[in-house]
């Protein structure tokens, strides 16, 4: 119904554009996210939120010490608070993530357990390492992609980190274009990464990222039992079954802290009213095939 769509790349203050009238759809950010969930202000009208099927997380290089040691990364866990930085830093608008499968994702599991914020656990755990005490820990970078300064996400969890277990992390920031490079060559202990889903199977989470070999592994994880239920979940035709097998291999993921899960993503659009049949899909591939322009 329509000829052509032009998307902006770094073409503006998309905000500044859509109130201007120069684009028809926008995202919303941050900074931006109060003042258009605020009902009484019109562009609220125009707001399609969509809970997406994305993670947000922080790696741990398990090829690296001291990341390398399954308590060290256990203890990183259970030392921060991801409601507080999510209610805080994020404004509440998004969901905290206990695993790693999004909720609408197939084989979500409701009822796994995360690695809940217990500061004392945290540093029992680092007394068990092979480590013992947090000094004899080797120097930790986080890296991250950005232009001038860390996200106030990452500044909350370094500081937690320091209050938490005493450990001091520095930062490597990226340049975003390089960053997914930079990752798959000489990334540090930790780093700050997403992943969205190309389509809506847990295949797409569990074992591209976290299966032994798997180019998307940025954790450099490997772990056999992890493997095998992937393996066998990846020819199961019983759908239950199989579902049952990645619920399996996500409960282990996450006990043995192969990342550190923050937050699933919700979208927040900004779409014109004669934009019309534009699908929400929890997909980040945008839809066009049926939208069409009413006269405006």
């Amino acid at each position: 119904n329509i000829e052509r769509v032009v998307f902006y790349l770094y073409g503006g203050v998309p905000m500044i554009m859509y109130e201007t009238d120069e684009i028809d759809i926008t995202g919303v950010s941050l900074g931006d996210i109060e003042r258009v969930l605020d009902p009484v202000n019109p562009l609220n009208d125009e707001l399609v939120i969509t809970a997406d099927l994305s993670l947000s997380y922080i790696g741990f290089n398990a090829s690296k010490p001291p990341f390398d040691d399954s308590k060290v990364r256990q203890a990183f866990c259970h030392a921060i608070d991801k409601d507080k930085i999510i209610n805080l830093a994020l404004k509440g608008v998004v969901r905290k993530a206990d695993g790693i499968l999004p909720p609408k994702m197939p084989g979500y599991n409701e009822y796994l357990r995360g690695l809940e914020f217990d500061v004392d656990k945290a540093n029992q755990l680092i007394a068990e390492s092979t480590y013992g005490d947090v000094l004899n820990l080797p120097p930790i970078t986080l890296t991250s992609s950005g232009t001038y300064a860390i996200s106030n996400m990452e500044a909350a969890l370094i500081d937690m980190w320091r209050r938490n277990l005493g450990v001091d992390v520095e930062v490597k920031l990226w340049p975003p274009a390089e960053y997914a490079y930079i990752l798959m060559e000489e990334k540090d202990e930790m780093f700050s990464i997403g992943w969205s889903a190309d389509y809506p199977d847990p295949q797409d989470f569990l074992d591209i990222l976290f299966h032994s070999g798997e180019e998307n592994n940025f954790c450099e994880y490997s772990n056999e039992q992890v493997d095998q239920w992937l393996d066998e979940a990846a020819i199961e035709e019983d759908f239950t079954e199989r579902m049952t097998k990645y619920n399996l291999a996500e409960q282990e993921i996450v006990n043995d802290a192969a990342c550190l899960p923050l937050f699933f993503n919700v979208s927040y659009t900004l779409v014109k009213p004669y934009v019309k049949d534009l699908p929400a899909t929890p997909l980040w591939i945008p839809r066009f095939r049926y939208v069409y322009i009413e006269p405006h």
